[in-house]
Formats: structure tokens, sequence, C-alpha cells
């Protein structure tokens, strides 16, 4: 039975403020995501981990980590994203991790699932109970699934309740080391191209700088930040965005968003 739940907050345990310490030591190393990893298995056994960020339901998925004992995934990201999403019942959490800091709880077996490639693959994998984090994060959201295959038993009570802890305490320092790494950056460029893409496409009456303005307003830039980032006066980009948001019939950078974000 699928059992969804909001978190709006709850008790940390010392432990897991040890296990949050031990994780931080580390941002930035080349140990990070084993640290993670082994501070969460530490406190709640698991067969299985994965963290990924979504923009949006149907859109390719964004893996972050993934630790699995002793096999490879279940599933290729791409599959998973393209195949099963749509009718993954996180659909429910996803719809439902709105407003800032809370966290929904999504725990459901094979049975649960409704597409039936999916519902065979976990059985045939044995698990017994998947669990799901979800929590708003930027314009998308983050999720961290966590999942027991026999001959484990289901999470108990204490357990959930400290992994809700762990995704809370652990999972923002995923932002931090990504920073240090340099990932971010490259993951802002990537966003920027597909959306300036995207618009081409869907508008192709646009030209490419209001493509470029309209995929960092879509995207959260402010009119200073493309000026910079585009080399062009802060007042160009205002008239380029005057002229895109006229040939689109939109008014404000959320509408903007809409039209190729939905």
């Amino acid at each position: 039975m699928i059992d969804l739940q909001r978190i709006e907050r709850e008790v940390l345990r010392p432990e897991l403020l040890v296990a949050f310490e031990a994780v931080v030591a580390v941002v930035g190393s080349d140990v990070f995501y084993q640290a993670f990893s082994r501070a969460l298995r530490q406190e709640v056994p698991v067969d299985r981990l994965y963290v990924f960020d979504g923009r949006q339901k149907s859109q390719a998925l964004q893996q972050l980590m993934h630790e699995t004992e002793p096999e490879k995934p279940l599933v290729e990201d791409a599959t998973y994203a393209g195949q099963f999403l749509p009718d993954d019942p996180i659909q429910g959490a996803i719809d439902a991790a709105k407003g800032e800091g809370a966290i929904v709880r999504l725990k459901i077996q094979p049975t649960d699932i409704s597409n039936a490639s999916y519902r065979d693959l976990m059985q045939r994998s044995q698990v017994i109970e998947r669990v799901s984090f979800v929590r708003k994060h930027g314009a998308g959201w983050r999720c961290m699934n966590v999942i027991r295959r026999e001959p484990s038993r289901s999470f108990s009570g204490d357990e959930l309740a400290a992994l809700g802890g762990l995704y809370r305490l652990l999972t923002p320092l995923i932002d931090r080391h990504r920073e240090l790494v340099g990932e971010v950056v490259k993951d802002r460029i990537e966003l920027l191209e597909d959306l300036e893409e995207r618009f081409g496409l869907l508008f192709p009456a646009l030209t490419r700088r209001e493509r470029q303005v309209c995929a960092r307003a879509a995207s959260g830039v402010s009119i200073e930040g493309a000026a910079l980032d585009l080399g062009v006066a802060t007042s160009s980009v205002l008239t380029y965005r005057k002229r895109a948001y006229q040939r689109l019939g939109v008014t404000s950078a959320y509408e903007l968003a809409r039209l190729v974000l939905r």
C-alpha cells in the first residue's frame, strides 16, 4: 500500500549530527560520496541508495549518486526517466513537495507500481520496499531513494525517522561539494544551452539573442546577470526580453518558464 506523508519537521537525534559532521569533514574531496553512503548506512542499513535531481516530471533526471550492493542499479537512468518515471508513484510525492522546507516521504512496495515492466523488474530484483524522500530544490526537486531487498525486513518507524533526518542534513551538502569541485558551473551552462535549444525549437521566430535572454530569464538569472553573461548592456537585455515577451504573449519570467518547462 502506498504511504505518502508530508514531514514538516523531525527530531534530529545526536547520532545523526555525528554522521553529519563526518560528511562535512570531507566535502570537496574525492571520498565525499563514499562518506555520505557510509554515514547513512551506519544509521540505517539499506541495500540500495540513490540521490537525484529533476526539473520536471517527465524530463531526464540528473543522477547525483548511487550506491548499490552488490550489483549495478536496477535500471539505467535514461530508461527509468523515459519509460518508468511518468508512471511511478513518486509523481505524487513530487506534486506534494511544494513550499520551502517541507519533505515528502513516500513508501511503496513493487505491487504499488502500475507499469508492468518496472514492477516485474523490481520483483525480479527481490525489492520488498522503496522509500523516497522528496523536497523542493531550486526550480525542481531532489529525491533520495533507499531500497531494501529480500531477505531484509521493511523499514521500521524509527528507521524512517532517522532516514528523514539524514536526508535533511546530508543532501544539502551535495550542493556545496559540487560547487567546490566545479560541477555546478558545468550544469548551469548545460541548462542554459538546453533552454536555448528548447526556445529555438518551440518558437523559431525568436532571434538568437532573444533565445539567450529567454533562457536566462526562465532559469532565474537577473537582468544584470544576463548582461554580464552575454557581454551586452542591461538596456539591450531589456530590449531583447521585451521583444521576446511580445512574440510569445507572456508578461513575466514565470509565464516564460512555463512555456518550456511544462
